[in-house]
This record gives structure tokens, C-alpha cells and sequence, in this order.
């Protein structure tokens, strides 16, 4: 039988060596794909097939499990290689020690690159529904010891990068609704003005209805959380009927975006977790 079919040891679970072999292939592409270096993920897999011995659909199942532990990581995973949940427990260790070696992983490429598709029509998406759904232990546990909300915030690259993303969008959005006049009003707000105004761009709406927008960017999956401060949350409550957060996900991976309108508290857990303090 053609050995790109043939299914090995099928039906039995995977030993810890075998997803070391897998999870260690997959972050060596990686590597390679953030570093813009070309690279074969047929090699990749025919080579796994002489050590794991399993079938090539096997394999690349396992490979997207390891970009949807990234993903809930809010980091970056391969192009082609499609988060696949449902994956065991034993992949996270695996996942965590190549984190570990080389923290650089929970950072994407230079945000010199803009992502793709800056003008599909799918970027604009629906918000996400309300789940009860809980991370299983093993990735809660990894998520809270690489907190992808408090690593976003820090990231001043990333934030800036999404939010030049989305001023180009909305111009773009604003030229195809034929008003040229709104689009060249766009205004990178946070960028030439500064940050302590509590939105980051202001936009319009085709009619001309203004729109101030907080831009948070991540490039884990649309469930990431994020952080607000006192100032933006403030700014929701003062001017709700034109303020919005503009959620982009998957910055790295074919970024799409959706919009929270307040009140907030209607579409997201707001948890205090800071206090300013002093003496009395």
C-alpha cells in the first residue's frame, strides 16, 4: 500500500514520543515560516511517517491540534495548518517546553508585514456567541501561566499594527461606499494625536454617523480576552451611541474583526483587577 496512506498504529494513542516528534517538527516550521524562510510541510510529514508511523491524516490532525493550543495561547500558528480542537492533554507539556526554549514563539512576525486579504469581505464578522464552555484544565492552566491578554497589552508593536489594519480598512470600506470625502477624514487618533483619549480611530459610517473606535488586537481566536482601562471604559459610557471596540483576531492567520457596542457589560465578563490606591 502507498505509504501516504497507510495507518500504522491507528486507533491507539499516541506515546509521548511520538508527540515530541510531532510538536517539535511543527514549532521548527514555525520558526521557519515567522522568519519568512521556505519550507516543505510534505518533507515535514513524510519524515514524521518514518518515525511516528502513522498515517499523513493523522499526522496533520495533530499538527492543527498544536495550532489550537497556540491559538488559545493568542499566538501565532502556521497558514495551513487550521486550529483542530479536541486534542489530549498530553500535547500541552509538549507544546510548553518549546514555548519555554524559546519564548519568541508567543510573539508574531514583525508587524512590518500586513496581514492578508486586507480587503476580503470576510474580514467583518459577527461577535461571537455566548458559550458556557471552559478551557479543560490543561490549557487553562497553560493560558494562565502565558497570559495572551496581558501579553497583547504589552505588545506595542502588535497594537500598533493592528490599528494601522484597521484605519486601511475603514478607508477602504468608505471609498467602496462611495464616500471619498469620510475616507480621507479617517483619523489614526492614538498615533498623531496620543493615547489619552480613550479610542484609538475615528471613522464613519457611509451616512456620515461618526464612529470611535478602540482598537484591540490579538492573534489568538475571537474568544481572547483583553484588557480595557478605567479611560475606555469611561469614554463607552459617556459617547455609547457612536463608540465601539473593534476586536481583530487572528492578526497573523487571515485577520477578520468584529465590533462591541456599548453598554459593554451586555457583551463581555468585565472583571476589576486593578486599583489605584493611596494613604489615607
Amino acid at each position: 500500500m502507498d505509504p501516504e496512506h497507510t495507518e500504522g498504529t491507528a486507533g491507539t494513542p499516541w506515546t509521548e514520543a511520538e508527540i515530541s516528534a510531532v510538536v517539535d517538527s511543527y514549532f521548527r516550521m514555525l520558526a521557519s515560516e515567522k522568519a519568512g524562510i521556505a519550507y516543505s510541510k510534505a518533507d515535514n510529514w513524510r519524515r514524521l511517517m518514518t518515525t511516528v508511523h502513522r498515517s499523513k491524516g493523522s499526522i496533520e490532525r495533530k499538527l492543527q491540534n498544536i495550532s489550537a493550543v497556540l491559538d488559545v495561547l493568542g499566538a501565532q500558528w502556521i497558514n495551513g495548518y487550521k486550529p483542530l480542537a479536541h486534542y489530549q492533554d498530553a500535547l500541552v507539556p509538549a507544546v510548553e517546553r518549546n514555548i519555554r526554549r524559546e519564548p519568541n514563539f508567543l510573539y508574531p512576525a514583525s508587524a512590518d508585514t500586513q496581514p492578508l486579504f486586507l480587503n476580503d469581505e470576510t474580514i467583518f464578522v459577527a461577535p461571537p456567541r455566548s458559550t458556557d464552555k471552559g478551557l479543560p484544565p490543561a490549557i487553562r492552566r497553560l493560558v494562565g501561566k502565558f497570559d495572551p491578554a496581558e501579553r497583547d497589552a504589552r505588545n506595542r508593536e502588535l497594537g500598533k499594527a493592528g490599528e494601522k489594519f484597521v484605519v486601511e480598512f475603514e478607508r477602504i470600506r468608505l471609498r467602496q461606499a462611495g464616500r471619498e470625502d469620510l475616507a480621507d477624514d479617517v483619523r489614526w487618533v492614538s498615533d498623531l494625536d496620543g493615547d489619552g483619549f480613550g479610542y484609538d480611530v475615528r471613522s464613519f459610517e457611509p451616512d456620515g454617523q461618526e464612529r470611535l473606535l478602540e482598537i484591540k488586537t490579538t492573534c489568538g481566536h475571537e474568544r481572547t480576552p483583553f484588557w480595557l482601562t478605567k479611560r475606555e471604559a469611561d469614554v463607552a459610557e459617556e459617547r455609547s451611541d457612536r463608540y465601539r471596540v473593534r476586536r481583530v483576531f487572528h492578526f497573523r492567520n487571515h485577520a477578520q474583526m468584529f465590533e462591541i457596542a456599548p453598554p459593554l457589560e451586555d457583551a463581555l465578563f468585565m472583571t476589576p483587577s486593578l486599583y489605584f490606591a493611596e494613604p489615607k
